[in-house]
This record gives structure tokens, C-alpha cells and sequence, in this order.
């Protein structure tokens, strides 16, 4: 299987080698196949962004390495190398429509790949396409990103670090400052960029019921280590653990573990409505059978 990233032994320490050194992660070491969506979850200080940041090159190890994209980054890459990995990763910050600085919604998310040497025509084609790609009206594209309403703006940032044509996108919280029916559109929209344009995703939410509804690996983190690498049913079946770590349950696997405890019979545990809807109607048209039979 292939590896869009390989973490081995990652320290990072900020202000290192000084009196107010402060260790942010320790020893960690994972992989994030290709094509895959991975969610990060753990409590603010646990090193989830310090994480994201070395996937960009932001910031650089202490000491260990990673690999991202065949981008090998360890504490001695320089600066200018960290460029090309800056192609394969769009980073999507917290609201991150705090960074539109152009003067129509086209020009914003045309400036990445004219800022990487694509020419004009190019970028403005590749900005319209993108644009479409996150659900924004035509009619918008000329007009100052500042007109829009919140949804529409971070819209337009989000397809502008699109506008790279990355292969792994970072998702940082994207969904914080939304409204419900906003919060649900925006991540139906990384659902389905994830299956259409195949891209690696990597979401750090608090948000337990998106990771059970959209990722297929979830990465624990706490105080700067990874105390858990599994699939969403996994470490989701395990409530008396989370519960230690202070880490919720989704609300379908909450409900489903109450209506175990009263004497249903599920398994697996159901992660969404979905499949505790089909657990449910298949009890419930076996003991019907059971009934008439």
C-alpha cells in the first residue's frame, strides 16, 4: 500500500535549546496511506496542530523524520526544499476565510497557481473549476469575497488552497464558528471531493459523530504522543477508555450503548444512524418472524 505519509520518531520541542524548551511531541511514529481519510482527535495541548504543521513544512522536526508525498523532511531540510512539498499539501486553517486578500472571489483563488507559475488563463480556468468544485454560484466570482456570507467565504478559501491541486488536504477544525446545516454541508463537501478527486484527507475535529460518519482511520493523541492508531470502530468501542482520555462517543454509538445495557443485541456497534437503523430493523424483523412463525 502506499504511503502519502511516513512519520518515524517525530520530536518536536519549541524554543529548543533554550530555558523555555518545551516539548510538544514525543516518539511519534505512524503512517496515512494513500487515498485514505484519517481523523486526529485529543484535547487542545495534546499536539494535534503541532502535528499538522510538520505536514507542510511549517515547522521542522527536533529530531526524526517524516516523509510526506516523497518529500523527506528532517531537522536539516532547508527552506527551499520545503516548497515542493508545499504543492502536495493544502492546508485549510481555522477559519481560514481570515486569509482572502483579493479584490474578487476569481482573483483569490486563482493567486496559488499563479503564485506557482501557472499563467493567468491557466490559473483563472483552474480558479473557475474549483470554485464549482466547492458549491460557489458563477455570479459570485466577480464580486469581493468580503460581500459573502461566512459559508460562501470560507468556500472561497477552501478552493483556493485547492486552487493547488494538492494531494492530501488538512483539515484543521474547518467546520469551527458553523452553523449545524452549515457545519454538515461543508463536510459533505470534503466527502465528496475525498471520493471524487481521490485526495488524502486529514481531519482534526472535536466533532466525534463526524469522525464515525466520514473517516476510515483515527489517530489518539495526548500530551504530545500517540496513544491510539485504529479505524473508527475500533477505538469507538471502547467507551470506559475514552471516557478515561475525556474523548466522547458519537451520539449514534452513545444511544446504541444505552440500548445494549437495556438488552439489545447489536453488533458491531453502530457508528451512524444508518447502520444502527439496519441493525435495528433486522432485530426487530427477526423477532417478528420469531412471532408468526
Amino acid at each position: 500500500m502506499v504511503m502519502s505519509i511516513d512519520i518515524e520518531k517525530l520530536n518536536f520541542e519549541y524554543q529548543s535549546k533554550t530555558p523555555f524548551a518545551h516539548r510538544a511531541l514525543t516518539d511519534v511514529s505512524l503512517q496515512i496511506s494513500d487515498g485514505s481519510y484519517t481523523a486526529i482527535i485529543g484535547h487542545t495541548g495534546s499536539g494535534k496542530s503541532t502535528l499538522l504543521q510538520h505536514l507542510n513544512g511549517l515547522l521542522r522536526p527536533t529530531s526524526g523524520q517524516l516523509t510526506v508525498a516523497g518529500n523527506l523532511i528532517t531537522p536539516e531540510t532547508k527552506n527551499k526544499e520545503l516548497n515542493e512539498l508545499r504543492r502536495h499539501v493544502g492546508f485549510v486553517f481555522q477559519f481560514p476565510e481570515a486569509q482572502l486578500f483579493e479584490e474578487t472571489v476569481l482573483k483569490d483563488i486563482a493567486f496559488a497557481p499563479k503564485n506557482f507559475g501557472k499563467s493567468e488563463e491557466e490559473s483563472e480556468q483552474i480558479a473557475r473549476k474549483m470554485a464549482e468544485l466547492v458549491g460557489l454560484p458563477s455570479e459570485v466570482l466577480e464580486r469581493s469575497p468580503f460581500e459573502l456570507s461566512g459559508g460562501q467565504m470560507r468556500r472561497v478559501a477552501i478552493a483556493g488552497v485547492l486552487a493547488m491541486e494538492p494531494e492530501i488536504l488538512i483539515l484543521d477544525e474547518p467546520t469551527a464558528g458553523l452553523d449545524p446545516k452549515g457545519r454538515l454541508e461543508m463536510m459533505q463537501m470534503f466527502a465528496r471531493l475525498h471520493k471524487q478527486q481521490h485526495l488524502t484527507i486529514i481531519l482534526v475535529t472535536h466533532q466525534m459523530n463526524d469522525v464515525a460518519d466520514y473517516a476510515d482511520h483515527v489517530i489518539v493523541m495526548e500530551a504530545g504522543q500517540v496513544i491510539a492508531d485504529s479505524t473508527p470502530a475500533e477505538v469507538f468501542s471502547h467507551p470506559d477508555w475514552l471516557a478515561q482520555h475525556h474523548l466522547g462517543l458519537p451520539q449514534t454509538t452513545a444511544f446504541a450503548a444505552k440500548l445494549k445495557d437495556a438488552g439489545v443485541k447489536l453488533d458491531p456497534v453502530p457508528l451512524t444512524d444508518q447502520a444502527l437503523a439496519q441493525q435495528l430493523a433486522g432485530l426487530l424483523a427477526k423477532n417478528g418472524g420469531g412471532q408468526h412463525g
